[in-house]
């Protein structure tokens, strides 16, 4: 979540996230990341206690002020009056601070575990957000001045975003693992759902994320989804009463009742909603293309014909068998005589030596220098661009130029090249990564979970309401 919060009220630019599509921060539903900064009318308020603003959360050793607050609820009726407009002020307020607090938290982790920012991230990281904006860094640095703004301010909050990034990656991405045999199951009910006559029949609710949507509204939204999905699993409430009330979908009167579809109809974004779902049951939240979702599978049927799945495109990879000789540099032996040793090589390899046998006396890759510095079959597109470039120029049995790589000399030999078709395999990466964001979706709403409640909160903000079904409510 990115608030313009450290940041003085001016004229000009506004910064926010949009929520990332990458395994991790939209998953988390909090903070967009900074692949999402882009620039629009900004306000800004300095991050500065003054002495009549109040606090409205302790969150462990760090305070919320209600000026942060307001500017963060005051940004987001701006920009998305249309979501939150019929929302209770207080329950508005209570939903933007438990996202302020979240983030706060997150970036405490960040700092407990030594999440450090190198000067190189940070302007990677500023060089992005100029991109988003159609500037260079300097244009981006000017726009910053000329708009009032404290580039050390936007600078600060850069690196608190990308230290939010990095813990989850350390935190939450490392615990998830997709074994062979999901992979397998996962397949096998993407055959059942692509079968010829396979059909759902589906009920949906739908709230829309307008196109540039910060993290705030993400966030809120989601929340506004995930309380309504806790009162109908509780019964509450029924699927069909609260998607008449809320979605914003095109069946809304209906109930969000969309029929019988056929499962190869449906959006790719559904696959992971709907895997491991039987009759009755409701989805998580997710992402799709123009909103937030909640799917309810009411019933199934088919499927016992054509299970192939459906036609996909085929991958194919071209490999190359090679044997290869590196020479490097060390304390003992210059770059230039390295060079010339090399040349010395290639002109015997010319001559006729034996390829493998100088390459068990000369190369420094132990790891094939033992086999005759023999690589084996290797996929082109996973070599560097340069030694794919030399490889590409090579006919069977021929011996490249010397070239210079990160590590050294390098000489190459062809010993043979294929096409292979990877369609199967591309498949499975293609599951293994639908599946890996729904795990981390699972795995980083436990991790916020359990850094609320750990965590020392004192709500000090007059009528906050919890937000039903998100960490420390």
């Amino acid at each position: 979540m990115k608030y313009a919060f450290a940041l003085r009220p001016a004229i000009g630019l506004l910064i926010f996230i949009l929520a990332l599509p990458v395994a991790g921060a939209q998953q988390l539903g909090t903070s967009g990341g900074l692949d999402s900064f882009s620039l629009g009318g900004m306000s800004s308020q300095n991050r500065q206690p003054q002495s009549l603003d109040k606090i409205v959360a302790v969150v462990n050793s760090d305070v919320i002020l209600k000026s942060e607050l307001d500017a963060a609820v005051a940004q987001l009726k701006q920009r998305n009056a249309g979501q939150i407009g019929q929302m209770p002020p207080n329950v508005l307020r209570s939903q933007v601070l438990d996202q302020l607090i979240m983030r706060q938290l997150q970036i405490q982790k960040a700092n407990e575990v030594g999440i450090k920012v190198s000067k190189a991230e940070l302007q990677q990281g500023l060089s992005r957000i100029a991109q988003r904006n159609n500037m260079n860094l300097q244009q981006f640095t000017q726009a910053v001045a000329q708009s009032g703004m404290n580039m050390s301010d936007l600078r600060q909050h850069v690196r608190e975003e990308i230290k939010i990034s990095k813990v989850r990656q350390k935190e939450v991405m490392g615990k998830v693992s997709v074994s062979d045999q999901d992979v397998d199951r996962y397949l096998q009910n993407q055959s059942l759902r692509f079968s010829r006559d396979h059909q759902y029949h589906l009920r949906q609710i739908k709230l829309d994320l307008p196109a540039g949507s910060d993290s705030t509204t993400t966030g809120v939204v989601r929340d506004r989804l995930t309380t309504l999905r806790n009162q109908i699993t509780s019964g509450k409430t029924s699927f069909a009463d609260a998607a008449r009330s809320v979605s914003q979908g095109q069946h809304a009167a209906d109930g969000g009742d969309l029929g019988w579809m056929s499962g190869s109809s449906l959006p790719d974004s559904f696959d992971s909603a709907l895997a491991g779902l039987s009759a009755g049951q409701i989805s998580p939240v997710f992402r799709g293309p123009d909103g937030l979702y909640l799917l309810k599978l009411e019933n199934e049927r088919g499927g016992s014909n054509d299970q192939s799945g459906p036609a996909q495109k085929k991958v194919m990879v071209t490999e190359a068998h090679i044997r290869h000789i590196i020479v490097k540099p060390n304390e003992i032996r210059s770059d230039a005589r390295t060079r010339k040793l090399a040349q010395q090589i290639r002109q015997r390899l010319l001559a006729g030596d034996d390829f493998a046998a100088l390459a068990r006396k000369y190369s420094d890759d132990k790891g094939t220098a033992r086999q005759g510095g023999d690589v084996g079959w290797i996929p082109l597109n996973r070599l560097s661009p340069d030694t794919r470039r030399h490889i590409k120029k090579l006919h069977k049995g021929e011996i490249s130029h010397i070239f210079q790589t990160h590590d050294g000399y390098e000489i190459i030999k062809l010993i043979n090249r294929r096409e292979r078709d990877e369609t199967q395999q591309a498949k499975r990466n293609k599951a293994r990564e639908t599946l890996g964001r729904k795990l981390a979706s699972e795995e980083g709403n436990l991790w916020l979970r359990k850094l609320r409640d750990e965590a020392y909160v004192d709500i000090r903000m007059p009528n906050y309401q919890p937000t039903p079904g998100t960490p420390g409510s």
